[in-house]
Order: C-alpha cells, then sequence, then structure tokens
C-alpha cells in the first residue's frame, strides 16, 4: 500500500505544485494538439477538448465532436481520455469527458515478502460541462466533476468545478480566463489534501491564417506561478506543426522538460495528432489522439442550403431567384461562365 502511494506521487511529482495537493494527475496536459503547445490552450478551446481547458468554449462550438487520447506515460502508467461534445441550440451546448490514469496490475507482497496478488492503483474525473454564449462575442461555462482515487485497497472521492469564460476581443484574438478544480479534498490518509486549484489567464492571437499564438499564466493555490506558451504553424490545409513550453515542469526538472512539440495530421475535418513531452530523469510522454467532427458547421449549412437553390431556380427564374438574399450568389454563379469565356478568348487570341 505504501509502495503504490509513493508510486504514483513520484511519478506525479512533475505536475503537483506541492506536497500537499491531491490528485495532481488533473495537471497532466489531454490531448496531443493542446499539449504540443505547452498546454496554452484556455482561449482556443471551442471543441472537444473544452471540457478540460475551458467550458466556456462550448459557446462557440461548431459542431458535434468526440475526442479520445491514449498515453504512455512514465513508467507503466497509462492516462486514457475520452469527450463528447454537442450543440443544444444557438450558442449553446454541452459535453462528457473522462480522464484515467492507472498503473496496471502490480505484484502485491506482505510485510514478509510472500506474493499475495496483483492490484492497481488508478486516479479517475468523470466531468459534465455547459458553455453558453452571453453576447456574439463573450461566452461563460461550467464544468462539474467527480474524482475518484484508488491506491490498492484504499479509495476515495473529491467533488470539484470548473469556471470558465471566453471573450472574442476581435476576430483573431481570443481572451480567456477560468478557475480550475475549485471543490473538496481528496482524502486517502488520515489528512486530505487539497485539489490542484488554480486560475488561468490566456490569449491566442492569429496574425495570419496558417499562424496561431496562444500564451497564458497560471497561478497555483500553492503560491506556485507559473507560464505556458504555444505556437501552431499549418504550412498547408492538413498539416499542423506545433511547439510550446511551459515552466511549472521545470521546477523539480531541467530546463528541457518545459519544451513541448507534436504534429497534427487532417483530413476531411478530422485530426490525428501525436505530441513529445520529456521529463529529464523520469523519461519521455508520447501522446497520440483523434478529434472527430460530425457535420459543418451553421454557417456551412446555411451556405449550401442557399447554393443549392440557386441552382435549382437560377434557370426557372422564380420569384425566390429575385429574392434580394440571393441576388450576390445569383451574380457570381451567372459571372462565373462569363469569366470563363473571357479567359477561353484570352488564350485563342494569345495562339
Amino acid at each position: 500500500m505504501l509502495f503504490a502511494f509513493c508510486y504514483l506521487l513520484s511519478a506525479l511529482r512533475c505536475y503537483a505544485g506541492s506536497g500537499t495537493e491531491g490528485a495532481a494527475f488533473l495537471d497532466i496536459p489531454v490531448g496531443a494538439g493542446p499539449a504540443a503547445m505547452g498546454s496554452a490552450y484556455s482561449a482556443l478551446a471551442n471543441d472537444a477538448y473544452a471540457p478540460v481547458y475551458n467550458p466556456a468554449g462550448l459557446g462557440f462550438l461548431p459542431n458535434t465532436q468526440i475526442a479520445a487520447q491514449h498515453l504512455s506515460y512514465l513508467d507503466s502508467m497509462d492516462y486514457e481520455f475520452l469527450s463528447f461534445v454537442h450543440p443544444v441550440g444557438t450558442g449553446k451546448a454541452f459535453g462528457l469527458s473522462a480522464q484515467y490514469l492507472g498503473t496496471g496490475g502490480i505484484a502485491g507482497t506482505d510485510t514478509s515478502g510472500t506474493p499475495n496478488g496483483n492490484y492497481s492503483d488508478h486516479y479517475g474525473a468523470y466531468s459534465l460541462v455547459y458553455g453558453q454564449k452571453i453576447t456574439d462575442r463573450l461566452s461563460l461555462g461550467l464544468t462539474g466533476k467527480l474524482i475518484n482515487a484508488q491506491l490498492a485497497n484504499v479509495s476515495a472521492n473529491a467533488y470539484a468545478a470548473d469556471i470558465g469564460s471566453l471573450y472574442k476581443a476581435a476576430d483573431n484574438l481570443n481572451l480567456a480566463l477560468t478557475a480550475t478544480n475549485l471543490g473538496t479534498k481528496l482524502t486517502l490518509t488520515s489528512q486530505g489534501d487539497t485539489l490542484p486549484e488554480a486560475v488561468h489567464l490566456a490569449a491566442a492571437y492569429q496574425p495570419e491564417k496558417h499562424l496561431k499564438l496562444a500564451a497564458e499564466g497560471v497561478y497555483s493555490q500553492t503560491g506556485l506561478v507559473s507560464a505556458r506558451v504555444g505556437m501552431e504553424w499549418s504550412p498547408m490545409e492538413m498539416i499542423s506543426i506545433r511547439t510550446g513550453y511551459r515552466t511549472d515542469t521545470t521546477q523539480d526538472l531541467s530546463a528541457m522538460a518545459g519544451l513541448t512539440v507534436g504534429l497534427g495530421l487532417k483530413a476531411w475535418g478530422q485530426e490525428f495528432a501525436y505530441a513529445w513531452l520529456p521529463y529529464g530523469d523520469l523519461g519521455d510522454t508520447q501522446y497520440f489522439s483523434l478529434l472527430l467532427k460530425f457535420g459543418g458547421t451553421g454557417e456551412e449549412r446555411k451556405n449550401l442550403i442557399q447554393y443549392q437553390t440557386i441552382k435549382t431556380y437560377r434557370w426557372a427564374k422564380s420569384d425566390k431567384a429575385e429574392d434580394p438574399e440571393f441576388q450576390p450568389l445569383i451574380q457570381l454563379l451567372n459571372d462565373e461562365p462569363d469569366r470563363n469565356a473571357l479567359a477561353s478568348q484570352a488564350i485563342l487570341g494569345e495562339r
């Protein structure tokens, strides 16, 4: 039992701001994409990672999404994540997520060293999330979570909440403020440990279509102040190259432990992502995750419907085609053959 307790604490110490924090696994990054950007994701999380990084991001969720992750963590530990988010109206969405960190089977012995069977240790967090737009630019969100821990034959539960806000200050600038892991103590021994409560202030800026920059400051209830920065560069639509740096993991390790790098491959709107995070003498971690999206955004569906309707009525010259709402697209469609004809004439003239 004592061995199990020390085993998990030593593996998690690079994330814990203090030895008195419980459930430090909640600070381990989720998702290869966010992890590769140094976990500076609170101002970007309008996707299936919102349940962990910022519930307010669900107010800007474009479509139904699922995220899944597998991480071969330090030594023999695995970290799994699964999330489902779904819009329930304009500017409203809910989500469910699960995080699970486990050691697998560990051979147990009694005080004399005699084997007495295998046991497993794990931490889990199970969340219900809701986010809603308050204005066209501001969204608020709330996460409720159950946290469970089991070390050998001892288990404990805790309850926590995340509160988030996301503000679109400009078309290419997002600001975010979150308070995470506000809740009860996790009591595995005689004394309960507080959860890794923290306040995050973040910004994300997109100077041009192919580049995203993110920065985040984190203040922990232990008094630790840390910074996170990240960058995503997409040289083409199907490839995203990511890197980042976070200072909280360098407290007990080397400066190299703060570096994060990764790659995202996109096809038909879906993404497979990979991330590599070094932890010095503790070893390296490698993330693999999927982000799946179902259905287009509301604006995309509207444009498609309009386009199909215009095609139907274009030659029929119905009253629908006279609707002012359709005039710009009708003009564009009607002009397209003329442009093609002019281009053909120009080519023939050169010949």
